[in-house]
């Protein structure tokens, strides 16, 4: 399908009351997120935005520049205005993690499961990532951009090259893709994308309702949780590393965690949240 049907897809499946009033969709750009921090900068009228592109050259994580963003693979970033406080951030990553899980088991029959703090995996492999940026005024969140990769169809082993090359041959974590994990059968990214933002446009403005937030905060520290049976969790503190049992998630998305390391079984451990600006 050429960008040109796709967006004009997209555009026609989107409800008219949809909160997205521009389409970007691009054969390469350095980074979505980089893209939507440059419309942001040079309009003076500020209009909810998707931007899409084929290929990342530049592709961040929320540790850096360390992704990897092949041709086959869904580059996305939805750039908005919302009225949370700095320590409401967490919530719109709950919300952007429950609806990338829904929206992968609505396309596949894989099971979705959820490494802390923002990593969506298929078998213990990580096949879609999360990353937000926020700008903050006056301790609230006026504008934030919400970058999402997803491992949907790309070459897997391609990928890894690439994810080797970009951390010097050395990671903590294995990938996989959605058609790898799905017997090798591709998915259709333009309905993956279509679910996805739907489902957006529905949620976003429940983020108010303290029964949506518990509802939300209830599905993601159950994830986390059950991500142990499967996941063996390591934890950095003035860097030093340690693998760590998770005993609690807090509402802020900060952990308490036992220190599993030989000597250190009694110790427990907080663990901040990266998502409560008001600690920054």
């Amino acid at each position: 399908m050429d960008k040109f049907r796709f967006i004009s897809k997209l555009i026609n499946s989107m409800d008219k009351s949809t909160i997205f009033n521009q389409f970007f969709y691009f054969d390469s750009l350095k980074s979505t997120q980089d893209f939507a921090h440059e419309l942001l900068k040079s309009h003076s009228n500020f209009y909810p935005s998707v931007i899409i592109s084929d290929i990342q050259i530049g592709g961040k994580g929320r540790k850096g520049p360390n992704w990897a963003s092949p041709k086959g693979g869904i580059w996305m970033s939805l750039a908005l205005e919302t009225d949370l406080k700095t320590q409401e951030l967490f919530r719109i990553l709950m919300l952007v993690t429950r609806l990338l899980c829904q929206t992968l088991e609505n396309n596949t029959r894989l099971i979705s499961m959820v490494k802390w703090p923002n990593d969506i995996m298929i078998n213990g492999k990580k096949v879609a990532g999360i990353l937000l940026d926020a700008e903050v005024e006056s301790n609230s969140i006026c504008q934030i951009i919400i970058g999402i990769g997803v491992n949907s169809n790309n070459d897997l082993d391609f990928t890894k090259q690439m994810v080797k090359d970009r951390n010097s041959g050395i990671y903590d974590y294995d990938i996989t893709t959605v058609k790898y994990e799905n017997q090798n059968i591709g998915i259709s990214n333009h309905d993956f994308i279509q679910y996805f933002l739907k489902s957006f446009d529905d949620e976003f403005q429940k983020l108010a309702s303290s029964e949506f937030i518990e509802e939300l905060t209830i599905y993601y520290k159950n994830k986390i949780m059950e991500s142990q049976k499967h996941l063996r969790y390591r934890f950095s503190i003035g860097g030093n590393k340690f693998s760590g049992e998770i005993r609690k998630i807090y509402n802020d998305g900060s952990l308490l965690v036992k220190n599993l390391e030989f000597g250190h079984n009694d110790d427990l451990v907080r663990i901040n949240s990266v998502y409560d600006l008001s600690q920054s």
